[in-house]
């Protein structure tokens, strides 16, 4: 009996080991490679910077909410200065660059969406969308746009994961904002994949989960449901960008950390920033698409930053 019992353990240790590696990061001791950003600006009149972008001639444009409520430009010879004071109610939140350098921006506090031209005219892209009650949406958070024209973007309603469940809304090329999910909660983040058939949205379960969804897009505008792809502890998940190969990257706020990760959830590698409100991040386009640009806070956001760190593969832009 005992000779039995002995063999079973033996048996049972075996099969232990062949069973699969545990997912990196959560709760794993996986070491992660990790790189420090280079920090490129500073500005105590940013407050909390969001929504990096880089635009045809190499200019990286992001958002600033604090007592400056616009759009910053910085070039490395130029540095930072005030681009356009715009979506002034809160300040900007995300923004996007498309091919021919008109800027997307969600003007959070105001609930647009508006589209700056390369001679800073302003339009209204999209407003009075909102699908959740007046006191729940705390108004339009980040956004992409789609090859075709389509805009995308999150309104979040919470960042926790205690708030009801977000919206995710997108605007066909001339038409109305319309609502694309309400599957999940606290929508934050927002990207496509490299051939834009995937729509990808990072969001909170709680206040240090994360998670990461896809959603396949169809040509005729129709699209999957929800599909979980990442869990991502601890942190908060802010803003996404993409590489060429398809991997993706994570910016956890309050983290200062920005994760770097396969379409099926991988964990490749990591950058910190040495300020903790870490909100977004972005590739340079062109001769620049091996860097990547980070924009952060200390967590008062008294103080924005930008940072900037090299990338291992290029980014799609």
């Amino acid at each position: 009996m005992r000779f039995v019992l002995f063999c079973l353990s033996i048996l049972s240790l075996l099969l232990a080991g062949c069973q699969p590696a545990a997912p990196p990061f959560r709760g794993s001791a996986t070491v992660i490679p990790e790189t420090a950003a280079v920090l490129i600006a500073q500005d105590p009149s940013w407050g909390n910077t969001e929504g990096p972008a880089v635009d045809s001639k190499g200019t990286l444009y992001f958002t600033s909410r604090g007592s400056f409520k616009g759009i910053v430009s910085w070039t490395a010879k130029e540095g930072a200065k005030p681009y356009l004071a715009v979506a002034t109610k809160e300040g900007p939140g995300g923004l996007w660059i498309d091919d021919q350098d008109f800027i997307y921006l969600t003007a959070t506090g105001e609930g647009k969406i508006l589209k700056v031209s390369p001679d800073k005219k302003v339009t209204v892209v999209a407003e009075k969308f909102d699908a959740m009650p007046a006191g729940v949406s705390k108004g339009p958070n980040d956004l992409v746009v789609h090859p075709n024209g389509t805009v995308y973007f999150t309104a979040p309603n919470g960042y926790d994961g205690t708030a009801p469940k977000g919206t995710i809304y997108e605007i066909p090329p001339g038409g109305k904002a319309k609502v694309f999910s309400q599957e999940i909660t606290g929508p934050n983040g927002i990207i496509l994949s490299p051939d834009g058939r995937t729509l990808y949205v990072a969001h909170n379960t709680a206040l240090n989960t994360s998670k990461i969804v896809s959603f396949d897009l169809s040509q005729d505008g129709t699209h999957s449901r929800a599909r979980e792809v990442a869990t991502i502890e601890p942190c908060q998940a802010d803003g996404m960008d993409v590489e060429e190969a398809g991997n993706l990257w994570l910016t956890c706020y309050s983290h200062g950390t920005a994760y770097r990760m396969t379409p099926a959830g991988q964990i490749l590698e990591k950058i910190t920033t040495e300020q903790k409100a870490l909100t977004n991040i972005k590739f340079g386009r062109g001769a620049d698409n091996r860097t990547l640009y980070l924009t952060s806070s200390d967590m008062a956001r008294a103080t924005g930053y930008v940072y900037k760190a090299a990338a291992k593969a290029p980014g799609v832009r």
